[in-house]
């Protein structure tokens, strides 16, 4: 039966599963030369009965008019069957098919992003590793990467990350050297600047494990210092489904997106002084010399829904319009 990706999206998969515990290792040699990550910003937390919810105002952008134009695209539910996780495979089928299936059906227009399968980035120079999920964006002949995804085997300890500590657990350190490599030698497009990914995903087939990476600039991704939000979401006892957690970590990436076509940009007679790498998010510099995401001005930043474009407004000011970007689709959006 078809329904709304707003229905479909926020219900946990019925499917039953059994998980037959084999455990992948991970100790990769090129992910040695990168630090762990350990400066984690983490936004699950467990309630009193045992369930994960997160703090979904935190470390995201807010809810925009495009995300209501998503949530009312049809959708269906997968067919009923059994699963059974022995492999990596197996739970990487079981992603696609119970998560991201689902919840692209809200990215078909606005605007369509393709998941594709163990393939390396586009027209990226000739590397040995190739990341096991990418999500894109085509814009102008060039294709953006919204986020990446690993697949392991029950490799993941969610309390380690839940506490927002490694230190000590050694599995754990060398996934997050991986987590924070990929996000270098993987992720590179063939823009000038080279952009990376900071938005990615580590599912286990227990655990679904968001991470962004609060780089200013591409290349504070290497600094074991580099912020990195966390959530931490188990696939049977979590408040959030898994569906809506990869919903909001590709809105992520659509704003980073959205950031990267960007038009030459004054508000309220003030010009970006930069703009933030992985949100996308400008940065204002008023004359008092203080820097700052939020417009000194009052100025508001938001998406119209109708094209994806960003506008700037005031709420003393109905009159008041600023484009920050074009259309990413409808009527005027370029292809």
């Amino acid at each position: 039966m078809t329904t709304t990706v707003a229905d479909v999206v926020h219900q946990a998969p019925a499917n039953p599963v059994h998980n037959a515990g084999y455990l992948t290792q991970t100790d990769k040699q090129w992910a040695r030369a990168y630090r762990p990550i350990q400066n984690l910003i983490v936004h699950t937390f467990v309630d009193n009965n045992g369930y994960t919810d997160a703090r979904l105002t935190q470390g995201l952008h807010p809810w925009f008019l495009d995300d209501d134009v998503r949530m009312e695209c049809p959708a269906v539910f997968p067919n009923p069957r059994t699963w059974r996780f022995e492999t990596e495979a197996d739970c990487e089928l079981w992603f696609h098919t119970e998560i991201s299936n689902v919840t692209l059906a809200a990215w078909r227009e606005h605007r369509e992003v393709t998941q594709s399968s163990h393939i390396k980035p586009p027209r990226e120079v000739s590397i040995s590793e190739e990341v096991d999920s990418t999500y894109t964006v085509k814009y102008l002949r060039n294709k953006t990467v919204l986020a990446i995804g690993e697949m392991k085997r029950n490799l993941i300890k969610p309390s380690r990350w839940q506490e927002g500590s490694l230190a000590g657990a050694a599995n754990q350190l060398r996934l997050s050297q991986e987590l924070r490599g990929h996000r270098l030698t993987k992720i590179k497009l063939s823009y000038a600047d080279q952009y990376q990914c900071p938005q990615v995903l580590c599912f286990d087939g227990e655990t679904l494990l968001l991470l962004q990476f609060r780089a200013d600039r591409p290349e504070d991704i290497r600094d074991q210092n580099c912020a990195v939000d966390c959530w931490v979401f188990p696939r049977q006892s979590s408040l959030i489904s898994l569906r809506y957690a990869l919903y909001i970590l590709l809105v992520q990436g659509l704003r980073r997106f959205q950031g990267i076509y960007a038009l030459p940009l004054t508000v309220g007679g003030l010009a970006p002084l930069s703009r933030k790498f992985y949100n996308g998010v400008p940065v204002w510099q008023p004359g008092n010399g203080d820097v700052a995401t939020e417009h000194p001005g009052g100025y508001s930043r938001t998406v119209d829904g109708d094209s994806g474009a960003v506008k700037w407004i005031h709420p003393d000011d109905a009159e008041y319009l600023v484009w920050e970007t074009g259309a990413f689709w409808g009527e005027f959006a370029a292809e």
